[in-house]
């Protein structure tokens, strides 16, 4: 007795042949035809940015939010090293609301901060708190600047699910 099996009878395979690649080289300047990109001089004007989609959210309730304190410290420190040259300021963008970046911006082309230099891994004394439910944090604390003890406080808002610095005094 045999078995018959209705298999399909197996398809033959393609041969394969090698073909030149086709040249990849972009056409020089000197073999004519019109360039595609072409640099033309424009006016200088002033640089406008639109700031408006920072924070577009509503704020972020304070139980949502990272710890305050951390942060605060955090941002004291990094703002120290703004101000001593050791940092760009640009670093610190999202931490800081618009209009107190433009104003940390101007001082420092005023040439209003410290020389000298990386200040002190520890230039932050203790933060202490007081946090609001609806998302509002206000800190204080004690920062070494060039050799002396300067008072800061600073108010956090909660936007997009991240602190926002938006009130700066003593610095």
């Amino acid at each position: 007795m045999s078995l018959a099996l209705d298999l399909p009878l197996p398809t033959p395979v393609p041969s394969l042949r090698v073909v030149p690649a086709p040249p990849c080289a972009p056409p020089y300047d000197d073999e004519g035809g019109v360039p595609l990109l072409r640099l033309v001089a424009t006016p200088q004007e002033p640089l406008v940015l639109d700031e408006t989609p920072w924070f577009t959210e509503d704020r972020t309730p304070t139980a949502e939010l990272p710890e305050a304190k951390a942060v605060s410290w955090l941002l004291l420190q990094g703002l120290v090293e703004v101000l001593a040259g050791a940092r760009p300021l640009s670093q610190l963008r999202l931490q800081l609301s618009v209009e107190l970046y433009a104003e940390i911006a101007e001082r420092l082309e005023g040439g209003r901060h410290d020389r000298g230099g990386r200040p002190e891994p520890r230039s932050v004394g203790r933060v202490h708190t007081q946090e609001r439910p609806e998302g509002v944090v206000e800190a204080c604390a004690v920062v070494r600047r060039a050799g002396r003890l300067v008072a800061v406080a600073l108010r956090l808002e909660g936007h997009c699910g991240r602190w926002v610095c938006t009130a700066l005094e003593g610095l």
